[in-house]
């Protein structure tokens, strides 16, 4: 009775085969595997490939700039003067003539004179006259007299100081020097800032400040080849 009871009565969940078991579960496993795989691999393609390109076009931009940057240089280089050329004057200093050149003037005046004079362009500084007085030499330009290479045709002019003496400065403060009509018969070639003085001192010439400027460095020509 027992025995034909068990024969009739159905199969439960528990009577499924471990083969069926295995197939449900493991095939739909590996499945879900291999797709991940293939989407993290053609993730994984996309990134190299962006990465790739970004250094290509890395690359090419610096090219480029070098590229560019080698090109405005080699312009710069072949438009670039190799030498300058700049007049020089003369002017007496302690009685040994010395050099100057001339490149900026606070006074238009003075700009257009000095540059048809040399034929060299100098610059409109304006600003050079507000310069104190502690940064500037005394120069001295003779008006009348001697004929000479003066910038007005009379002697040259007359500086106070060199580089290598105290109170030397590339800034001119320039001084009209204009002797006067009772001193005809002594008019002579003054050397020196000492001179100057002293004819002014014995009423034989005038000496009138302008708080004009020039920019008029002295140069050595023993450096020049």
């Amino acid at each position: 009775m027992n025995r034909l009871w068990m024969k009739k009565q159905k199969k439960g969940p528990s009577d499924v085969s471990s083969t069926t078991i295995f197939r449900m579960v493991f095939v739909p496993l590996v499945s879900i595997i291999v797709m991940t795989l293939a989407v993290t691999g053609f993730g994984i393609d996309q990134n190299s490939s962006a990465q790739g390109q970004g250094s290509d076009n890395a690359t090419n931009i610096d090219n480029n700039n070098n590229t560019n940057l080698g090109s405005n240089n080699s312009t710069a280089n072949s438009t670039a003067p190799s030498t300058i050329t700049l007049p020089v004057s003369k002017g007496f200093v302690d009685g040994k003539v010395a050099y100057f050149i001339a490149t900026d003037a606070s006074s238009k005046q003075i700009v257009s004179s000095v540059s048809n004079t040399t034929s060299f362009k100098v610059n409109y500084a304006p600003s050079l006259a507000d310069t104190p007085q502690s940064s500037r030499q005394q120069g001295y330009v003779f008006i009348n007299g001697m004929k000479g290479e003066g910038p007005l045709g009379s002697q040259m002019s007359v500086a106070s100081a060199l580089p290598s003496d105290e109170g030397y400065s590339p800034l001119f403060e320039i001084n009209y020097v204009k002797w006067n009509s009772n001193a005809t018969k002594d008019i002579r070639v003054l050397r020196s800032v000492n001179e100057i003085v002293a004819a002014e001192k014995g009423g034989e010439l005038t000496i009138t400040k302008s708080n004009i400027v020039i920019n008029s460095p002295a140069i050595s020509m023993g450096s020049l080849p």
